[in-house]
């Protein structure tokens, strides 16, 4: 009784149409490397003494962090090597994340050493071990990058903000459906990544919260 009702709603026929085109758009504008830099910014504003300062760094180093990596994956993609820069392929994934982790580590030195606000360091430092732990996760399985990233950030940000931002939580199964969606993963693959990033986030909160505050 209720599914007519909703099939009848305005704009329900308009977005059945088109799918696999909005799952593409989440997937693209909720990717692991936007919403980095997107919970890095809000918490730097948040947190830092001198926003304006860490937001420079922000500026600065993000780059740094960013594009390398990426730009070898871009490669790999033009060689053939990967299909895309979401690497679907689980055993075309091991290389790109071991350069990633390997230059995530480098990054952490120079910002160590450089004496960057602590909420870059933070950042950092979160994002290796999430890398890290679905690295090794993936030398056996494949599990949704995708998930993980926005289930950890959702995570970071009740916790830091409470219950109040409570429909940041919606993008979640948002994104989970979008990588089903587009037949990128299996539902059991996301469900296992979102759990997977907000149990990661947990653990870290001590530690993160008392750099932070």
């Amino acid at each position: 009784m209720l599914r007519p009702i909703l099939l009848s709603l305005p704009g329900v026929d308009l977005i059945k149409n088109n799918e696999e085109t909005i799952a593409h758009w989440v997937s693209s504008v909720v990717s692991p490397h936007i919403v980095g830099v997107v919970l890095t910014s809000l918490m730097a504003l948040n947190f830092s003494d001198n926003p304006l300062a860490a937001l420079r760094w922000l500026l600065l180093l993000l780059p740094l962090i960013v594009l390398p990596p990426l730009g070898y994956i871009v490669w790999l993609v033009r060689t053939g090597v990967i299909a895309d820069i979401y690497m679907p392929e689980r055993r075309t994934r091991l290389a790109p994340l071991a350069v990633l982790i390997f230059w995530l580590i480098i990054c952490l030195s120079l910002i160590r050493h450089w004496q960057a606000p602590p909420v870059v360091e933070v950042f950092v430092l979160s994002t290796t071990v999430l890398v890290s732990v679905l690295s090794v996760v993936t030398l056996f399985w494949k599990i949704s990058f995708h998930s993980a990233t926005i289930s950890a950030a959702v995570t970071a940000t009740l916790m830091i903000t409470g219950a109040s931002s409570w429909p940041v939580a919606l993008l979640v199964p948002l994104v989970g459906w979008s990588r089903v969606r587009l037949r990128r993963h299996t539902l059991r693959q996301v469900i296992y990544g979102a759990v997977s990033g907000a149990v990661i986030a947990l653990l870290l909160a001590d530690t993160l919260w008392q750099q932070l505050t």
